[in-house]
């Protein structure tokens, strides 16, 4: 198996919340944001956190939310 047993059993249990985190993943490309953040940012900057290092975290903390409940 490509993905391994644990990952074909979640997906198999759980295939939306494999799709949204798929399409999370290449929506949220980590290249991608960070040069929408560098053409678009006027006052703000990167010294060594980049945005995309943000915007990973901000998925991470909200996914762990949902399986809160």
């Amino acid at each position: 198996m490509l993905l391994g047993e644990v990952f074909e059993q979640f997906a198999r249990e759980a295939p939306v919340s494999v799709m949204v985190r798929a399409t999370l993943e290449n929506a949220l490309n980590p290249r991608a944001l960070d040069q929408l953040f560098e053409g678009t940012a006027q006052r703000q900057y990167t010294r060594t956190l980049l945005f995309s290092s943000i915007g990973d975290r901000v998925c991470i903390c909200g996914s762990a939310n949902l399986y809160d409940e």
